[in-house]
């Protein structure tokens, strides 16, 4: 099978990134999730709870108080790409860039970097306005098809929530997950607490939140009425004011939800920062997942 898509996504991430970036975000990914195993990473400070079995006395004699061995799993993880979809996907991010192509790089690069971990990926969206799963694999070979699934269907009409898409996801698979929800404001002002209680009671949630054009400018067009806005929106100062303060207020509030459950929010502008942006949330969620 041809890996058009899949080279696509090869060649954005290596202009974006050097090569240090790259093993960074390699890097980063390999160390968030903790499990027990053979594999010594580091140390770290006791804690109450902690098994007494990981308690290193050798270097804790040396350091003056209580260390624990930190382990990486050798386990497999089932990463679960949430994919919002909908005519609004055909609008564009703060760079001029159609949102859709921005979710599906976004998808296509943590995706490409978790295969080399050989980690099983799944995709949650709406194919023909209907909830669909696709199977848990790996390889090159599944990133593609799932790449090409997603291109033709982000865009189509779409009138189930993110909420839903978590919930179909949990339904159908017993394993534990990595959610990674791939959205927008609107996704992220619709997600309700009692379903990230659900999801983050045994599964791990990341978000990602792919930026709206202003209502301000030139030629701005109205998606969902088809038809283009009339300047004296577009080019109202105190209209932008309003927008800016709504937006920043969806944000901050939902944003404050999602870090009550230890939940890290990414923005992404455009295609040419994805490396970049993944780079931060996985920082920021490893922190959160060490505390």
């Amino acid at each position: 099978m041809m890996l058009h898509n899949v080279d696509k996504i090869r060649a954005n991430i290596s202009i974006s990134a050097s090569k240090k970036t790259a093993n960074l975000l390699d890097g980063l990914y390999r160390s968030i999730f903790k499990g027990r195993s053979l594999d010594f990473d580091d140390l770290r400070d006791y804690v109450l709870g902690d098994d007494s079995k990981d308690i290193d006395w050798k270097s804790s004699i040396r350091h003056g108080s209580l260390l624990v061995r930190r382990y990486v799993a050798f386990k497999r993880h089932n990463i679960v790409f949430i994919m919002d979809s909908g005519v609004k996907m055909s609008g564009f991010n703060k760079n001029d860039e159609k949102k859709a192509e921005t979710a599906l790089y976004t998808f296509g690069t943590l995706a490409y970097l978790v295969n080399k971990n050989e980690d099983e990926v799944s995709c949650v969206f709406s194919k023909n306005n209907t909830l669909y799963m696709s199977p848990f694999k790996s390889g090159l070979t599944n990133l593609e098809i799932n790449l090409v699934d997603l291109e033709k269907h982000l865009e189509d009409e779409n009138t189930h929530t993110i909420n839903e898409l978590i919930d179909y996801a949990l339904n159908h698979s017993k394993r534990r997950m990595i959610f990674v929800v791939i959205s927008d404001i609107a996704g992220l002002n619709s997600i309700e607490e009692n379903i990230i209680k659900k999801a983050t009671l045994a599964h791990d949630l990341l978000f990602v939140n792919i930026s709206d054009a202003s209502l301000f400018g030139s030629g701005m067009f109205d998606i969902d009425e088809r038809r283009d806005l009339p300047s004296f929106i577009t080019k109202n100062e105190k209209i932008k004011e309003i927008e800016d303060i709504e937006r920043n207020k969806i944000v901050e509030e939902k944003t404050a939800l999602l870090k009550k459950y230890r939940i890290t929010v990414e923005d992404i502008n455009s295609k040419s920062e994805i490396v970049s942006k993944l780079i931060e949330l996985l920082e920021r969620h490893n922190n959160a997942v060490r505390r």
